[in-house]
């Protein structure tokens, strides 16, 4: 006699406990945060290290709100290749917002993404580019590239912050504004090294940096296609919509 088990559980479900299994690739994914799926410092990428919270960032319909100090330290160092995504609610403050950080001040600048203070609004990428400009001189400097939001509302948006090594662009998926930039001479990204990500905050203790609430952020040690972000777009939309939220 042969016995069958049936379970009511989901197979991917059982080959992974923690129910995260998306349909997109996940080569590369070295952090992801889901923050409205219960511990904030889950990370959800395969073989993960968990994050360690620092002040007491709570859960708003999906959101995580950092204020004051709060932050994510994932603990995931720099590489020199990056995209990190954000589902993040746009807003303008008074001060600059940021939502996926290495930058430590003075000349440690690591690599960010953020929203610029003040009406500008703008969502800018950071990177830390070293090599001689066009000119042939010598350069160490924060590499950046932005586009305007024009969102007031705070409402969310899925954006990233894409590094190739020698091009960096910046995008807001949901209201299609993007940019990018090319360096040039010999130019490239770098990896200073001890340099960790942050979620909701840079290292920077010298700014008083703006508060913000994310939904989600996943840093990947690769530069994504454009066709592979779209894929992951698709995933959050369609995650977040039977939640009630439109990103």
């Amino acid at each position: 006699m042969v016995m069958v088990i049936k379970s009511n559980v989901p197979s991917n479900i059982i080959a992974n406990p923690d129910g995260w299994n998306p349909p997109f690739s996940t080569e590369g994914l070295l952090y992801a945060g889901i923050y409205g799926r219960g511990n904030l410092t889950k990370n959800f990428a395969k073989n993960g290290i968990d994050a360690v919270i620092n002040g007491a960032p709570v859960v708003n319909n999906h959101f995580a709100e950092f204020n004051a100090n709060d932050f994510l330290d994932t603990g995931i160092v720099n590489t020199k290749e990056a995209t990190l995504i954000v589902v993040a609610k746009r807003t303008i403050n008074t001060r600059r917002q940021f939502l996926v950080s290495s930058y430590t001040g003075d000349a440690k600048f690591g690599r960010s993404i953020l929203i610029g203070n003040g009406d500008a609004q703008a969502l800018t990428v950071y990177s830390h580019y070293q090599g001689q400009d066009a000119s042939g001189a010598d350069k160490s400097i924060a590499f950046s590239t932005a586009v305007q939001l024009g969102v007031q509302a705070g409402s969310p948006g899925f954006m990233y912050a894409k590094d190739t090594g020698k091009a960096i662009s910046v995008k807001d998926i949901t209201s299609n504004k993007s940019n990018s930039v090319t360096a040039a001479g010999t130019m490239e990204s770098i990896v200073t090294a001890g340099l960790t990500y942050r979620i909701g905050r840079s290292h920077n203790n010298a700014e008083v940096q703006g508060d913000n609430a994310i939904a989600a952020a996943l840093i990947f040690d690769r530069a994504l296609s454009d066709a592979e972000i779209k894929s992951i777009y698709d995933y959050f939309q369609a995650y977040y919509a039977r939640r009630g939220i439109s990103i």
